[in-house]
């Protein structure tokens, strides 16, 4: 055989080995990663922006680390509504529960609830910078928060201890002990008061703290299932609380008595959220992950919205007795703020116009 058909051919065989080993090196490098529904989402401040939660595994190390595999972590990732494009990518561990942005939509925040497999209690809430990514707080052994609607501060509770922040020193500012061990907290449309969900000898209630004056409070009734998460209309008088089987409660944010009752045919935990201008009431159901748009003065019922993969998936089973769990009600709902679409945690994160029903943008894709 001639010289030259060997050097030939093995230059061909050497061109499909150079060629495989790169096709196998950027599998590994760039692995497929599927779509993963988030379990929490939220809008920024401006409507341009929106961030989704998913939750994750850990490396099964102590102290935890999120998994290395980027199938399997958490994450946090902040979106461009227009583009569709992924601006941040923040990974993590647990269940997460709430996600939301500061008043400036400088920070973005997330609280996680997880257990070691010796049954360490190790959740928190983390804040990330949103132009760096990089995380610039985290505050340990909290189970919710809220940033303030109106300055630069955040409010977190712990088992027992209800505390407020400033964002840009990070120091504390003051104990509400009224709400100290609360489920959830809030702040009110004005950011002068605080909304918590208090446990009172079996039964619970919400309860408001003015925060010129910690030691006025007010108490609505008594209720025989805990509240998870307090629904605050940003324009108006009004908040919401969501319950099972497929009930919403209107109340007074100011005195909170209840205002109306919104029923629904859903047999879970339903989950209430307001358009900007409180007009609008989205109801998401958390089993399925449908929605159903209705007035909020009147109730009447205006769109309804399904999703075939809309139901919700923790990474960790706890026991139905334990009142601070992710299967209670996840923030997985949110009107974008000109209240014409919505965004729900189904499919990657999709963004629904409520006239039309047509999807404008799905995340993760």
């Amino acid at each position: 055989m001639p010289t030259s058909t060997l050097a030939s051919r093995s230059t061909v065989s050497a061109s499909l080995l150079l060629f495989c080993l790169l096709a196998v090196s950027h599998a590994v490098a760039a692995p497929f990663v599927p779509v993963r529904d988030p379990s929490c989402v939220a809008y920024a401040p401006s409507g341009t922006v929106v961030a989704t939660g998913c939750s994750g595994q850990s490396d099964g190390n102590f102290p935890p680390r999120p998994h290395p595999d980027v199938r399997k972590c958490g994450v946090v990732a902040l979106w461009d509504v227009a583009t569709g494009k992924r601006l941040r990518r923040m990974e993590t561990f647990g269940d997460l529960t709430k996600i939301a942005f500061s008043h400036d939509g400088k920070l973005v925040a997330a609280c996680r609830l997880y257990a070691s497999g010796d049954g360490v209690r190790l959740d928190e809430v983390r804040v990330w910078d949103t132009t760096t990514g990089r995380a610039v707080q985290v505050l340990d052994r909290c189970h919710a928060f809220d940033f303030s609607p109106t300055e630069s501060k955040l409010v977190v509770l712990s088992r027992s201890r209800c505390v407020i922040y400033d964002t840009e020193t990070w120091e504390k500012l003051a104990p509400i002990d009224s709400l100290g061990g609360s489920l959830t907290i809030e702040y009110s449309a004005d950011g002068k008061s605080l909304l918590g969900s208090v446990e009172n000898q079996g039964r619970y209630q919400l309860r408001r703290v003015a925060l010129d004056a910690v030691d006025r409070t007010i108490d609505s009734l008594l209720l025989p299932a805990p509240i998870y998460q307090i629904a605050i209309a940003e324009a108006g008088e009004q908040l919401a609380t969501g319950h099972a089987p497929g009930l919403v409660i209107v109340w007074n944010a100011k005195t909170l008595e209840p205002i109306s009752k919104v029923e629904t045919l859903e047999q879970g935990l339903v989950h209430p959220f307001f358009s900007r201008d409180g007009k609008l009431l989205g109801i998401g159901s958390q089993l399925r992950g449908d929605v159903q748009i209705v007035r909020t003065e009147t109730g009447e019922k205006l769109r309804e919205f399904t999703f075939e993969k809309g139901s919700f998936k923790t990474t960790q089973v706890r026991k139905e007795t334990e009142q601070i769990r992710p299967e209670s009600d996840p923030g997985r709902f949110v009107f974008s703020p000109d209240g014409d679409s919505f965004l729900v945690g189904a499919y990657g994160g999709i963004v629904r116009l409520i006239d039309s029903g047509a999807d404008i943008r799905r995340f993760g894709d």
